[in-house]
């Protein structure tokens, strides 16, 4: 059996630069976007034919930039992903590695789209957008003779508007999501998707910017799997600290110390209580140069407001506008600021769209921390019962909702076995080999601070 890995070194990728023109005699500088192939062991991107899609559909027909990004993203995605089923040797698409684009059918359209729909969970809306630019291109490959299946797309056609879809055959089988579903609350994430890692770090950044005395409550929602009442609850003392070389936290119920003031404190239960000894509650926390940055800045912090007399109390860890313990809502209201912030600042990056309608249309709040967290236990190649010790949890269920495609459960009796005889002062932490090959000297190193 052929190896096709040699394909990964290869991906579609589009290109912006800057051209001159006359234009009545004047010289014009304008932007334009072209698609290349981009040669990852070089990092050299050469120029493709298929940019002439983009110039003849959008920038010679007056589109601005912006107009023309979209498309040229789409298509270099859908073309990767062609890329990709090849290398998984997945046999409805191998024989394009011989025919080339020429043998392109719809039927690698409506498996893209299938994709899009079952695999990448996109809402219905982005499906329909991301199929408006893949019409596009199938028409001008066939206009321009480049396909050698013949289509007639006349019955979906209106003059230039289109009135239906190609793809939406019986015979393609083409899966859409669902309008039952897309109109009623958006699904809820539980992680970042495909660039977690970069978007991790795009997030954290963020909080460093629009509420910086969250950025350490997020990086222990991140890096520990702590839900939102835990971290409040945290002050000073319940901090295990060797800085530089490990961190773990105890989880405790503060409540009557921290929120007196409070007549409800229900956004500041701790959970795990409700199944742990107080003795036995604790979290190790994934630690990284990046965590530890955030955790000095601030302890530093602290140490001003301490010293300039705004917060009263020494021992308070996360403190609101009052210099008093944060409160659950709190968190969550600074938590949507810094969300509205990123959501904006990814909408206006070139080349960030897949990540934008990924965060943008679910329901997400500061639990994501913990469905992070979960994703990069799985990352680091711990099992699910490992994963189930590592969040603290004493039964599977939650994390088996984690577990998707990742894993498959062949004997669930076997797995809960297993976790009834874990030793109770084993939860909250990790197998200490697989921490140091798998997190310290591997996957950590894709949580970097950029800025």
């Amino acid at each position: 059996m052929k190896n096709f890995n040699y394909l990964t070194n290869y991906e579609f990728k589009p290109k912006e630069h800057q051209i001159e023109e006359y234009v009545n005699g004047e010289l014009i500088k304008q932007k334009v976007i072209s698609i290349g192939i981009h040669l990852k062991d070089l990092d050299i991107t050469i120029p493709h034919p298929l940019t002439n899609f983009i110039c003849t559909q959008y920038e010679y027909n007056g589109a601005e930039l912006n107009s023309s990004r979209a498309p040229s993203y789409t298509i270099c995605r859908f073309l990767n992903y062609i890329i990709k089923q090849i290398v998984i040797e997945d046999d409805e698409f191998t024989p394009l590695l011989y025919e080339g684009l020429s043998g392109l059918t719809l039927l690698h359209g409506s498996r893209y789209i299938t994709y899009l729909t079952t695999n990448r969970k996109l809402k219905r809306k982005t499906v329909h957008y991301y199929e408006g630019y893949l019409k596009d291109f199938y028409l001008f490959l066939t206009k321009h003779s480049l396909l050698k299946e013949k289509y007639d797309f006349s019955p979906f056609l209106d003059g230039e508007k289109w009135t239906g879809s190609p793809f939406r055959n019986s015979d393609l089988g083409t899966k859409y999501p669902s309008k039952k579903h897309n109109n009623n609350k958006p699904m809820k994430l539980k992680n970042f998707g495909p660039n977690m890692y970069e978007l991790i770090v795009d997030f954290l950044e963020e909080a460093k910017e629009i509420a910086p005395e969250i950025a350490f409550a997020l990086c222990l929602q991140f890096f520990g799997g702590l839900r939102r009442g835990e971290v409040v609850n945290l002050t000073r003392a319940e901090l295990n600290v060797k800085v530089r070389n490990s961190l773990s936290v105890n989880i405790r119920d503060n409540r009557d110390n921290l929120f007196k003031r409070l007549k409800n404190t229900s956004s500041e239960g701790v959970k795990r209580l409700n199944y742990l000894d107080v003795s036995m509650a604790k979290q190790m926390i994934l630690d990284s140069d990046l965590l530890w940055d955030y955790y000095e800045d601030h302890m530093k912090d602290l140490q001003i407001k301490i010293k300039n007399n705004f917060i009263k109390d020494p021992n308070i860890l996360f403190y609101d506008s009052n210099g008093k313990a944060m409160s659950g809502k709190v968190l969550e209201r600074r938590f949507k600021k810094v969300k509205k912030a990123f959501l904006k600042k990814l909408q206006n990056t070139p080349g960030r769209e897949d990540d934008y309608f990924i965060v943008k249309e679910s329901f997400w709040s500061t639990h994501i921390g913990r469905g992070m967290f979960t994703e990069i236990l799985f990352d680091i190649g711990l099992n699910i019962v490992q994963v189930a010790i590592a969040r603290g949890d004493t039964s599977l269920s939650s994390v088996i909702d984690y577990v998707d495609q990742k894993n498959t459960i062949l004997n669930i009796n076997e797995l809960i076995n297993e976790l009834s005889e874990t030793p109770i002062n084993k939860f909250g932490t990790i197998d200490g080999n697989l921490y140091n090959n798998n997190w310290i000297n591997g996957v950590s190193q894709r949580v970097r601070k950029s800025r």
